[in-house]
């Protein structure tokens, strides 16, 4: 039988290893906690993106954001494997970091002035979060988002691939793109591997 002196040693140890190990499970900022996206997810997927969320790719050394107003919920490989489908253009600068890095997230935010504003600005002029005031933090991951944000989703990148005018089949992306300067749409399906909301 342990003593009461040992007892609480292997406690401290075991909150020490489990603040060290970094939990997913963990509230990040305080205000934003983890939810089950398979079970909790409420939006209609066929509107979700409608909403102007932000893609952020990155990682803790460098980042960048836009908006984004296609894309897709479900799942991929498996019914237990939650994923989002999103496209990113070649003209855009979040391409490259999406090129780079293999994670990113996808953001919802109150405030209307954060997707107007990083959907007519390039990060290649300017830091676009500090031009609104966000402040850049960190999934357990290491992924970049913004605390202002009032749901995250954490993606990674399972795969990815170039579109080109053969895979088109009917006409219209063939119409679509014919007036669209900055490139087809590289396509990024991402596993969901963290989810937080207010």
């Amino acid at each position: 039988m342990l003593c009461r002196t040992t007892m609480k040693k292997l406690l401290l140890i075991a909150l020490l290893i489990a603040a060290l190990t970094g939990c997913k499970e963990k509230i990040m900022n305080n205000e934003l906690k983890p939810f089950d996206v398979q079970k909790e997810f409420a939006d209609n997927g066929f509107t979700f993106f409608t909403k102007n969320l932000i893609l952020c790719s990155g990682d803790t050394t460098e980042n960048n954001a836009m908006t984004i107003g296609w894309g897709g919920i479900g799942n991929y490989l498996g019914h237990d494997r939650p994923a989002v489908t999103v496209y990113v253009a070649p003209a855009r600068y979040t391409w490259e970091f999406m090129e780079r890095h293999n994670r990113f997230t996808i953001m919802e935010f109150e405030d209307p002035a954060v997707w107007k504003y990083m959907g007519r600005n390039s990060g290649r002029d300017g830091d676009k979060a500090a031009a609104l005031g966000l402040h850049t933090a960190y999934t357990p991951d290491g992924t970049p988002y913004y605390e202002e944000a009032k749901l995250v989703i954490e993606c990674d990148i399972m795969t990815s691939w170039h579109q080109n005018e053969n895979d088109f089949r009917n006409n219209t992306p063939k119409d679509w793109y014919a007036d669209f300067d900055a490139g087809i749409h590289t396509v990024y399906i991402g596993e969901v591997i963290g989810s937080w909301r207010r």
